[in-house]
């Protein structure tokens, strides 16, 4: 374990840092104090949770109310296939029994979007060379269809009870717990940010918010308020941290973050890395090529961005460190390389879960829930933050220069060889990153390079496997569909994991090849998983605060509280806002575009209808900015999952790399908005021409603004290679570490 800094440095960063967590934290006392929200509001959330209420399984049903509405509508088939469905009276009454007429269309709308969500998921997961879901058409998307399915809604003070009423056979209830989400939901998030950005303590930041969201949940479902302060606090153990172990999903990133590590490390035990680096001389030749070839192996890393951001910043911290690049600065170009690149492939995990998100919804558009992947690239050009990010990491590399927080780091680190800042906290401790090479072995870079394409190749062939693709004929896997299909498979992590085992085990038998015996082999392994005790926990408790964002519905306040602002020209600017606000809440950017994908296409559709861009055109332009929104709050957020791997991949100190990412992820979204959205809204501009404009306005602005770090002086300039310390000198073996020493428990 890594203990805290004795000291915290001052200065202007430092003085920033404490001006936003009093913001914030004056943000937080103002919610805690408001008055909770009002009954209107209330009913109008009950309304939208009607479409989760259908995706809902009840305690007593194998299948989902949706799915269940969905079976009986199967007997009037349509010529495409396609199950048509009748959607009659549709009613909502509050606590008091009273209905509520102006909330029906609402209502109504939120019915249509779950029962298109669950036609996409009624056949199981989609893939190559197996049945799809068939779609359903739906009349009385806006008003009531004799004889039609009918639903009610009614809200109590603690539950939703959601009545459907078929047209044959007895009406059928789904009842389940429900309280209205409020301001308060939103203090979890800002509390831990606020407290990360005074103290530089992730961890104890990261657990208050999880112990507030706990007692918030617990105060909702009606406790005492001593009650819900110590149900609470036993909650954040026994709920939150247990439920996110115990999760297969998130147990199988962690063994693939484990496991790349220890990959890495064998790599550098057996000469495998410094191979690699001796083959690389020819591009990487000093700071500005290496960050060049780190920037570029980001670029070619497109499948997935948790293996992006393992890969890239473990494979190359070696060679930045070498040429005195500071580790904010590779924690940037890992980061900002790793979800943008997998956000616009053609061929990525990403693309799977995106177009799983929304393909179902299309039919209120008038196309096919099929033409998915196809409405996909058509959002492409509209993809404004991504491209804007890309290009403008693009031009700092090449050009040499940075500017804000980015900037000092750089010339600390070119100026003092401290690719760390004096005083900081890197993800992975000191004896984690301080393995070398032992006299007497010869560095091979196959040693590095057979693991490492054994760890694509494996990992690509499992998504392959998973998703049909060896039961698909050759016609669908060249078809956009059959790709389509074959993406989004049911993958999860389990490839990544597979693939990292693959890895893992091929670098071990590299360094059984190299003489160092079995026990080189454990001691490797065994010091991978001791310096990932800081990394680990800080992942979990970003895990867990938004388990307690999801609890408390802050996803869904945000969207209520952005719908007085929806007009046609505006909304997507709204909805890139929006998608920003709750990825950095809540920490994911996944989970930001599962809730507002769905609700985009029927409403840009309709909304963009009377408009200059069309019905279709708004529709594009409004998938894009959420999933661009999605992608800048999750760049922004020190409690993503993403951010957090990119500074352990770098082994940089977490806070310190969001600190010095966020003024460039800022100046991505100013252009994406300036130079992209409100062109494009407003001014009926090409995207094209915008993407143009944009890239030229950010090579101006880095020519304008940028400087270069100084190189580093001739005296400290050795060839060291990889055997130098962070600091650019050498390290006894006791000594260890990024700071000339092993910090110990």
């Amino acid at each position: 374990m890594i203990s805290p800094p004795a000291a915290v440095a001052t200065g202007p960063g430092r003085r920033g840092s404490l001006a936003c967590s009093a913001l914030l934290l004056a943000l937080a006392a103002w919610l805690a104090l408001w008055p909770a929200g009002s009954e209107p509001e209330r009913d109008a959330l009950a309304c939208s949770e009607a479409y989760r209420a259908l995706l809902r399984v009840g305690r007593d049903e194998e299948r989902s109310l949706g799915q269940r509405v969905l079976d009986r509508a199967e007997a009037a088939p349509s010529p495409g296939g396609a199950a048509r469905l009748a959607l009659g009276q549709v009613r909502y009454r509050d606590p008091l029994g009273r209905p509520g007429p102006e909330l029906e269309p609402a209502l109504r709308r939120s019915l249509v979007q779950g029962l298109r969500s669950a036609a996409g998921s009624r056949a199981g997961p989609a893939g190559a060379g197996r049945a799809r879901a068939p779609a359903v058409e739906i009349a009385g998307e806006r008003a009531a269809v004799p004889g039609g399915h009918g639903f009610e809604l009614e809200r109590s003070a603690r539950a939703l009870r959601l009545t459907w009423r078929p047209p044959t056979g007895p009406a059928q209830t789904l009842e389940l717990p429900w309280t209205a989400p409020e301001r308060r939901s939103l203090l979890p998030p800002l509390i831990a940010i606020a407290l990360a950005l005074a103290t530089r303590r992730p961890i104890p930041s990261l657990f208050g918010g999880v112990l507030i969201g706990s007692i918030l949940v617990r105060a909702r479902a009606g406790a005492a308020p001593l009650d819900a302060v110590l149900e609470g606090g036993h909650g954040v153990f026994t709920h939150y941290l247990w439920d996110k172990l115990a999760a297969p999903e998130q147990q199988r990133i962690v063994v693939f973050v484990v496991l790349m590590l220890a990959m890495v490390g064998n790599l550098t035990l057996n000469g495998g890395i410094q191979g690699l680096v001796e083959r690389l001389k020819f591009l990487a030749r000093g700071p500005r090529s290496a960050q060049i070839t780190t920037y570029l192996l980001g670029l070619l890393i497109f499948f997935d961005d948790y293996a992006n951001t393992l890969l890239v910043g473990s494979t190359m911290r070696p060679l930045t460190d070498r040429f005195k690049v500071a580790r904010e600065k590779l924690a940037y170009l890992v980061d900002s390389t790793s979800a943008p690149v997998a956000g616009l492939s053609l061929f990525s995990t990403w693309i799977a879960f995106e177009v799983s998100t929304f393909s179902a919804q299309l039919p209120a558009a008038g196309l096919s829930s099929d033409q998915g992947y196809g409405v996909f690239v058509q959002t492409l050009p509209y993809r404004f933050y991504s491209w804007f990010t890309l290009a403008l990491m693009g031009w700092l590399v090449i050009t040499g220069r940075d500017f804000g927080p980015m900037l000092a780091a750089e010339r600390r680190a070119r100026r003092l060889g401290q690719v760390l800042r004096p005083g900081a906290t890197p993800m992975v401790a000191a004896h984690g990153t301080a393995m070398r090479m032992p006299p007497g072995v010869r560095p091979a870079a196959w040693r590095a390079l057979v693991p490492i394409a054994a760890f694509l190749a494996v990992t690509l062939f499992e998504i392959a496997r998973r998703g049909g693709a060896f039961q698909a004929s050759l016609s669908e896997l060249l078809s956009l569909q059959g790709i389509s299909a074959v993406l989004t498979g049911n993958n999860g992590n389990a490839p990544l994991m597979i693939g990292s085992a693959a890895g893992f085990g091929l670098a071990m038998l590299g360094t059984l090849s190299a003489g160092l015996g079995a026990r080189a082999v454990l001691l490797s392994a065994w010091t991978t998983l001791r310096s990932m005790g800081v990394a680990l926990a800080i992942l979990y408790l970003s895990w867990s605060i938004g388990s307690c964002c999801e609890d408390l519905g802050t996803a869904p306040y945000l969207a209520l509280w952005a719908e007085g602002l929806l007009e046609p020209l505006l909304l997507p600017l709204v909805l890139f806002l929006l998608a920003s606000l709750i990825a950095f809440a809540t920490g994911t950017s996944w989970g930001t575009m599962s809730i507002l994908l769905p609700l985009v296409v029927g409403l840009a559709f309709e909304l963009g209808e009377g408009s200059a861009l069309g019905g279709i055109g708004l529709m594009l332009v409004s998938l894009g900015a959420v999933l661009e929104g999605a992608i800048f709050g999750d760049h922004c957020s020190p409690v993503s999952d993403t951010t957090v791997l990119s500074s352990i991949a770098s082994a940089a100190d977490h806070l310190d790399h969001v600190r010095t990412q966020l003024p460039y992820a800022f100046t991505a979204q100013a252009a994406a908005l300036g130079c992209g959205y409100l062109p494009v809204l407003f001014l009926g501009a090409s995207p094209a021409l915008c993407l143009g404009a944009g890239c030229a306005a950010l090579l101006a602005l880095v020519l304008l603004l940028g400087r270069t770090a100084e190189p580093t002086p001739p005296s400290q300039a050795s060839a060291g290679g990889l055997g130098a310390s962070p600091q650019g000198r050498r390290q006894q073996p006791s000594q260890g570490g990024e700071q000339g020493r092993e910090r110990r428990p």
